[in-house]
């Protein structure tokens, strides 16, 4: 059975607010989002044909259909790309993609496939570097269909892409408006196999998504609801994992579908209001010590949590929601916030993943230099020194 919840819109909702300086709040939800109970039910209602390719993997798909079956080119991502994208293996995939003039693209699997596959929009024989050069002003030639196979990335909604940029030693996002996805099916089936790191990590990038967009200068009452929901869904999400002793089991059924939901929600609300610090600091960690975004995240959110605090930004606004949600008084929500994650997914210092002080220095310019399309979203202004003091207290 298909559900169709959400219609694209290519304009956005606009609230003017007058003022001395005249600002406008953008809100917009790009693709359509789409609920249906299998891949065959998508398959038929995108009626797939030779002009179509699948990016996907060979484990993912394998336990569902046989993509021989279908009348489509298929391409495997682990003949391009182990681990999390990176320029080189990109450019070796967008060579292949480019072989035939596909007419539409369809992105079945996590972060990775799904990165990849916004870069695959643009046909023609663009490299991974002129597309982040000049992004903004190519056509998108192909259509982007997306289905996500875990519950965190959030970015089956976002126009964004990250990508480790081998020579920059560090994680580079790109987010140009060809890149968002026209369509989206959302198959909560598919996310049952996932491995429970997987689940644990991804739910948290999710998690972080929600806190950071709500947070962000560019959000609105709009995208607040979003990031809202999300939280609400992952933290009782949470709490019932927790109660019903299955840490360490992925869960199953009507709470696993809430979990694919709630990234989603969680991807509208970032998309619209961007991701912050939490983000920007564990992009160098995770290019260099190859550990999944989720658990990168989660490294670095109670030491950037805690310099805003002692900077004075006002967090209040999260608090009473937190506080509504787990439920304690507002001044004790993100310690137990980060007990409660700590019971999904035991943290580490960073000290334990190899870091050092000279690290901390090291990293902290990178952020700085790298990352400004991340700082700008802080609900306080970070500077290098702060950025370094907060890898420091993580050692």
């Amino acid at each position: 059975m298909l559900k169709q919840i959400t219609i694209a819109q290519q304009g956005k909702f606009q609230n003017n607010k007058l003022n001395e300086a005249f600002q406008m709040e953008n809100f917009s939800i790009q693709p359509i989002i789409n609920l249906t109970d299998n891949l065959s039910s998508m398959f038929k209602e995108l009626a797939v044909n030779k002009d179509d390719v699948l990016l996907t993997t060979k484990h993912i798909i394998a336990p569902y259909l046989n993509p021989a079956d279908l009348p489509l080119d298929v391409i495997y991502l682990e003949n391009y790309i182990h681990g999390e994208p990176t320029d080189k293996a990109a450019d070796q995939l967008l060579k292949k993609a480019n072989e035939k003039d596909y007419r539409r693209i369809i992105a079945i699997g996590g972060g990775s496939v799904i990165d990849n596959a916004k870069l695959l929009v643009y046909g023609g024989n663009k490299t991974i570097t002129e597309i982040a050069a000049t992004g903004n002003q190519l056509p998108k030639k192909r259509q982007l269909v997306i289905v996500p196979t875990t519950t965190g990335t959030g970015s089956e909604v976002t126009n964004v892409a990250v990508f480790n940029f081998l020579d920059k030693k560090t994680k580079v996002g790109l987010a140009y408006p060809s890149m968002f996805a026209d369509q989206v099916y959302l198959i909560g089936d598919l996310t049952k196999s996932m491995p429970y790191k997987v689940f644990a990590t991804s739910s948290i990038d999710a998690l972080v998504h929600s806190i950071e967009s709500y947070l962000s200068p560019k959000a609105t009452s709009f995208s607040r609801i979003f990031s809202a929901a999300a939280m609400k869904i992952i933290i009782q999400g949470y709490l019932k994992i927790i109660l019903a002793d299955q840490i360490g089991h992925t869960p199953q059924g009507a709470l696993l579908q809430k979990f694919l939901e709630a990234s989603t929600m969680a991807g509208v609300a970032f998309s619209n209001a961007g991701c912050g610090p939490v983000h920007a600091l564990a992009y160098p960690i995770g290019a260099t010590y190859h550990i999944a975004h989720g658990q990168s995240n989660y490294l670095v959110f109670n030491g950037t949590f805690n310099k805003y605090q002692e900077l004075g930004a006002d967090l209040s606004a999260l608090e009473q929601i937190l506080a509504e949600i787990l439920p304690v008084k507002p001044a004790d929500t993100l310690t137990e916030l980060n007990k409660l994650i700590n019971h999904i997914l035991p943290n580490q210092s960073l000290s334990q993943i190899g870091m050092t002080s000279e690290t901390c220095r090291q990293f902290a310019a990178s952020v700085i230099k790298n990352q400004q399309r991340l700082l700008v979203n802080s609900p306080i202004k970070l500077s290098e020194t702060d950025v370094a003091d907060i890898y420091q207290s993580l050692l």
